[in-house]
């Protein structure tokens, strides 16, 4: 696929949401399956935005949507060696923790749906009061990790995710759940 210059709000690859939809971009049916993936994967993505911003709907919007353009472009790459949610996961995961190293800030565009509105309040109040602050002190790889295992997956799924061995994921998290508790400590003092 040939990037072009795309207008003001698109991606690093030069594209908009609407452009990768427009029929010279599309595959050969790529796009009622891309399409389902994403009805499927919208709270997954959306879920790793608010662990990787400030929780503010621009930067959401932002991250949100260079995690679509990355899976569509990456989409006809995909072999089903694992499950799409892993895929999708491992995807957006990248790519957040590539935006939050990089600190890129390009205005791009994609509206917030009204149950976005609605996950973001219940995030806020679902969780304990300090939850953002340490969040906001952690790594990007560590915030993966703290997601996964918030999100309940096992720890087999995790290692798939991040491309580990369990024992791996077990030492990290483990590791984790001590630089929680030192965080805590330091904020109690």
């Amino acid at each position: 696929m040939k990037h072009r210059a795309g207008p003001k709000h698109a991606s690093k690859a030069g594209h908009t949401l609407f452009d990768l939809f427009r029929s010279d971009l599309v595959r050969d049916g790529d796009n009622t399956e891309f399409l389902e993936m994403l009805s499927r994967s919208q709270r997954t993505i959306f879920q790793i935005c608010l662990h990787y911003t400030d929780r503010s709907p621009d930067a959401i919007r932002d991250l949100y949507q260079e995690i679509v353009c990355n899976l569509w472009e990456s989409w006809p790459n995909f072999r089903g060696d694992s499950s799409t949610d892993t895929w999708v996961r491992r995807v957006a995961l990248n790519v957040a923790v590539t935006e939050v190293r990089n600190h890129v800030k390009q205005p791009r565009f994609v509206p917030l749906e009204d149950w976005m509105y609605d996950t973001i309040a219940d995030q806020e109040t679902f969780a304990p009061p300090d939850y953002y602050h340490l969040l906001s002190l952690l790594e990007p790889d560590d915030r993966a990790l703290l997601y996964l295992r918030l999100d309940h997956l096992s720890i087999r799924d995790i290692a798939d995710t991040l491309h580990r061995t369990e024992a791996a994921v077990k030492q990290d998290l483990y590791r984790l759940r001590k630089k929680i508790d030192t965080l805590k400590q330091q904020q109690d003092e």
